[in-house]
């Protein structure tokens, strides 16, 4: 009779596994580290974008009131003033200027579209109805320096009229034929305003206060670090800006090109796993060192130059 072998069945030893979950132990903790990683960098990128997408909306108001600055203001009236912080603060300014945007909601203005020497005058008409003028509205118009021309002073408007002007070119251009209650000498192309009083105001101030950007009384952006400016000043009259200082010179005097240079520094919040390379800051006349926690935040750092052109000599 034929005897068969019989196959013993071989289970792991303890010592097998044990190797083994050392072994599943360092592939999990490794495969837990990067994904660790990976959701780190990714919560890294999200709140960077996020930070910058927000900078560039506060940034795009602020360079959008630098830009309007002394818009159809009288020239004499200073329409900038710098609120300088010093190298302890960060800085700040006021703008004066008819239509800021956001506060001052529709403003009414237009410019002389012929010479007037009579009650009547003719000016641009706009498309939206809204911006044209109405009967009973009070405006001014601003001479060639963008001072009130007075006389006549202040104009009520007594009719309005639709109308058509033809430039020299034979062109047509949708006017407004208006009824003043006095006389109006003017030369065309002097701007019309519909004088309201909080459009002629002390000026809108844009801050950083407790680390937020501050535009009047309203907040545009949080997290911002440092803010400030610069005014540049062409000194040797060759019409090319070769000097910045942190002083605001009297600009409705100055009759030279100038310009405001402009940096703002908006934060993240602290990440884990990330430290700023430097241990200050320093921008213009401000120098600040950073705390453990502030070398956590990433910083997005944005500058750049405007001259505001309603303020040119």
């Amino acid at each position: 009779m034929k005897r068969t072998k019989s196959k013993r069945i071989k289970g792991m030893t303890l010592v097998e596994m044990l190797v083994s979950l050392v072994i599943l132990t360092f592939v999990v903790g490794a495969v837990y580290t990067i994904l660790n990683l990976q959701t780190i960098r990714a919560t890294q990128v999200q709140r960077t974008s996020v930070m910058q997408t927000d900078a560039q909306v506060a940034l795009t108001l602020l360079k959008w009131d630098l830009a309007s600055a002394g818009l159809a203001f009288p020239k004499v009236d200073t329409a900038i003033g710098a609120i300088n912080g010093g190298p302890n603060a960060p800085d700040g300014i006021s703008i004066k200027a008819v239509g800021l945007g956001i506060e001052a909601g529709r403003v009414k203005w237009s410019w002389l579209l012929d010479k007037a020497n009579s009650p009547t005058v003719l000016v641009r008409a706009w498309s939206d109805s809204l911006y044209n003028f109405a009967v009973n509205e009070t405006v001014v118009v601003l001479d060639k320096d963008r001072n009130i021309l007075n006389p006549p002073g202040d104009l009520a408007i007594l009719a309005v009229a639709p109308d058509t002007f033809h430039d020299p070119q034979g062109n047509p251009i949708p006017a407004q034929r208006l009824t003043l209650n006095n006389p109006l000498s003017a030369i065309a192309g002097l701007v019309v305003i519909r004088k309201f009083s909080s459009i002629y105001s002390p000026g809108l101030t844009i801050r950083a206060v407790n680390n937020k950007l501050v535009r009047g009384s309203d907040t545009l952006l949080d997290n911002v670090e440092d803010l400030q400016f610069a005014y540049g000043i062409d000194s040797d009259g060759d019409n090319v800006i070769d000097t910045y200082s942190n002083i605001a010179p009297q600009f409705a005097t100055l009759g030279r090109k100038w310009a405001i240079r402009y940096t703002l520094v908006v934060t993240s919040r602290p990440m884990s796993g990330y430290t700023y390379h430097g241990d200050s800051i320093s921008i213009e006349d401000h120098t600040y060192a950073l705390s453990p926690v502030q070398k956590k935040m990433r910083r997005a750092i944005l500058t750049g130059i405007i001259s505001p052109q309603n303020l040119q000599p």
